[in-house]
């Protein structure tokens, strides 16, 4: 890491840029989710509510636009929560710390996704099964594509 002038970065410069990084990937991830929530509200208005038909006390369900939203607010909450563990202390001195974080960020994450997909599961009254683990899988999707990506 350098800045334009090819002089190595000190620990405070080097530790905003990574804050600054970490910021960004959550906008990415947080604009990500109200994008996969408008896309499945959109696909569900035009293509699965068209053949019921409404009368005064009816309401349309979105029921993929909600398994969709489930599933990829399920993965967003986890992968959080394992960024918040990981990345809560950096620098040299946490080294064996930020290791000891990355485990229990994870066993945490993996804790939430179970508990999720059983409370979806169990309380839901009308989902699609299919529609959230797509919602899951786009979310992980799109948060590969953001880590591939140079900021």
């Amino acid at each position: 890491m350098s800045n334009p002038s090819n002089m190595p970065l000190r620990a405070s410069q080097r530790k905003a840029m990574q804050r600054k990084r970490l910021r960004q990937q959550a906008l990415y991830r947080v604009g990500l989710l109200l994008a996969i929530i408008v896309i499945a509200c959109i696909i569900d208005l035009s293509f699965f509510s068209k053949g019921s038909s409404l009368e005064a006390n009816d309401q349309i369900q979105l029921v993929i636009a909600k398994s969709v939203a489930l599933g990829a607010m399920l993965n967003w909450l986890a992968q959080s929560v394992f960024s918040w563990f990981v990345f809560r202390s950096t620098g040299a001195k946490f080294r064996h710390n930020i290791v000891g974080q990355m485990y229990i960020g994870q066993i945490i994450k993996w804790i939430i996704v179970i508990s999720g997909f059983s409370i979806i599961f169990m309380t839901v009254e009308s989902f699609s099964a299919v529609a959230v683990m797509v919602g899951f899988i786009m979310m992980q999707i799109g948060h590969f594509f953001s880590l591939s990506k140079n900021y």
